[in-house]
């Protein structure tokens, strides 16, 4: 048999396929690949996302470690600095006695500081953080880590202002200083 007639033979004895069209194992296949590659774009997507550092605060309800219950939006009117912390970071407390101070000169004027404590180990040490450094202000546990989740936090501390009006007027990424959030906050209490 010479090459020609071989190359006929072979060419006679594969299938019928029909052109244009998938078979079912493609089809799967392509399947597959869009669906893992729409999950790298969703992850990658989420991991771009950064805190919001400006327009509507997002809501929230808080339980409160020395009893009761805080609604963001019942604070409207007021200027909100929103801190998430944990006691096992070192610049929490760092900035500790800065809040401290920022809530006595200020709480008068209509500052309202809430702490959020996340990814603690226990309740108790917490509250040992709370009165290690006299803490006043408002503070409670973000079980779940939802709030931190509507907040986009990566972790502590990092601190949003919210204006009369409930809108996000600065983010601060690590510990805040007193001198320099003090005057964000004289700014947004005169307006």
């Amino acid at each position: 048999m010479s090459e020609v007639e071989q190359l006929e033979f072979l060419d006679q004895a594969a299938p019928n396929r029909r052109e244009g069209r998938f078979s079912l194992g493609t089809l799967v296949l392509l399947a597959g690949f869009l669906a893992l590659a729409l999950t790298l774009a969703l992850q990658l997507a989420r991991q771009n996302a950064t805190q919001p550092t400006g327009g509507p605060a997002p809501d929230f309800h808080l339980t409160l470690f020395e009893g009761g219950e805080l609604r963001l939006s019942e604070l409207r009117g007021r200027v909100i600095l929103l801190n998430f912390w944990a006691s096992w970071c070192p610049p929490c407390r760092d900035e500790a006695p800065d809040l401290h101070a920022l809530h006595s000169d200020f709480s008068d004027a209509g500052l309202t500081i809430i702490g959020i404590n996340i990814l603690e180990s226990s309740r108790e040490k917490a509250l040992d953080f709370i009165a290690e450094f006299g803490l006043s202000y408002a503070n409670g546990e973000d079980r779940g880590q939802f709030i931190a989740e509507l907040y986009r936090v990566e972790a502590p501390p990092e601190s949003f202002l919210i204006d009369k009006s409930g809108e996000i007027q600065r983010f601060v990424l690590g510990a805040l200083n007193y001198d320099d959030m003090s005057r964000s906050i004289r700014e947004l209490l005169a307006s």
